[in-house]
């Protein structure tokens, strides 16, 4: 169970969403002299799961509805910047992507590899305690898939992931169960009965929201830092090969100065206004390469597509499975697929395991 929960940890992330709520302020004659309203920040905080190396996260929709900033821990303590991709409130969903790359996913298991009475683990935030671990076995899974499970679910675990024996998510935690007067749930009341989202049955819908993502957010394919010399502005630190970037004349240790016209400078947030124009748009970048101010116009692509590949390869394993247990033999190409996705999944247990027993020998 320790190695179970210490390679899933990595998939794990808290969420810290704020929210901007305005309160009214009253006092008698006095309150004439203040405002009627004021806004103040509040912070919800919750928990989500990796689904992607690109860093596609899936947590509830509740944690990060009206929020403005939201800001994801892993495991290890970085934090990262994300943005909501979608809020599914019909399914309760929300995705976010955080700015960044080469992160842990967790492997999605399949719905069936959960029924009543099997041991489930809930890694997450938990009454203000990242990463916190709980065990409970599943009570009941409903006809709509909903899994039912009895485990210590404490305020701020919304959006965990659960686990099976096999540390594959199967689910992320959707709320609560308990009953108070004339049937409601009180605030106060802490149950250890919790209702879980299966993730099997989404990974379609979460195909389409990744696709939907990358076809309309530009993409150049540099990696940027404040230049040394001129802390002022940015300074290309990589570029992907055969990208945008590339095929516009960019190179490495240009200093950009201008996109579209408006300075850059070390605090703009590039990426953004990169991804705020559609693929296949132009826009003119001057940068500084060495003592000449140069222009390019950029043509815009779209970034590869990583999450949208490793979500396909989930679903074609969870299909695979189910095909497998249905006593159908898969085509020849089917089967390779097979085999090649269970070589993949070995090699990620196995790194999982290197970090783990590395780890191990740091702290001895």
């Amino acid at each position: 169970m320790r190695q179970l929960v210490e390679a899933a940890r990595p998939s794990v992330v808290t969420i810290m969403a704020t929210t901007v709520a305005e309160k009214s302020e009253s006092g008698g004659l006095l309150g004439l002299f203040r405002g009627k309203d004021r806004n103040s920040a509040e912070v919800k905080v919750g928990s989500g799961l990796i689904v992607s190396s690109d860093g596609f996260v899936i947590t509830k929709e509740s944690v990060v509805r009206g929020a403005k900033q939201i800001e994801m821990a892993l495991a290890d303590g970085i934090q990262f910047r994300a943005e909501v991709v979608a809020l599914d409130s019909a399914n309760g969903i929300a995705v976010l992507k955080m700015s960044g790359e080469q992160f842990t996913p967790a492997p999605i298991g399949r719905a069936e590899s959960v029924e009543a009475g099997s041991w489930v683990t809930v890694i997450g935030n938990a009454l203000g305690m990242p990463q916190s671990v709980s065990m409970g076995v599943v009570s009941a899974v409903h006809a709509n898939g909903a899994i039912q499970i009895s485990a210590n679910v404490d305020p701020g675990s919304n959006g965990s992931p659960i686990f099976n024996a096999e540390g594959q998510a199967v689910g992320i935690v959707s709320g609560r169960m308990g009953l108070g007067a004339a049937g409601m749930i009180p605030e106060i009341f802490f149950s250890c009965t919790a209702l879980v989202f299966p993730l099997a049955s989404y990974l379609p819908r979460l195909r389409e929201i990744v696709q939907n993502y990358y076809e309309s957010r530009g993409w150049l394919g540099i990696r940027v830092m404040a230049a040394p010399n001129e802390r002022r502005y940015l300074r290309v630190l990589s570029i992907v090969k055969s990208s945008p970037a590339e095929r516009s004349g960019l190179q490495v240790g240009d200093v950009i100065t201008s996109f579209a016209g408006k300075p850059v400078e070390a605090a703009t947030n590039l990426p953004a206004l990169v991804a705020a124009c559609r693929p296949g748009a132009s826009q003119i970048i001057k940068v500084l390469r060495g003592e000449n101010e140069m222009s390019f116009d950029v043509r815009f692509g779209h970034a590869a597509p990583l999450a949208l590949n490793e979500l396909r390869a989930g679903e074609a394993a969870l299909s695979g499975a189910a095909e497998s247990r249905n006593g159908q033999t898969p085509a020849p190409g089917e089967l390779k697929k097979m085999e090649t996705l269970q070589l993949q999944q070995r090699i990620l247990n196995l790194e999982r395991e290197l970090k783990y027993l590395r780890r191990l020998q740091l702290k001895n």
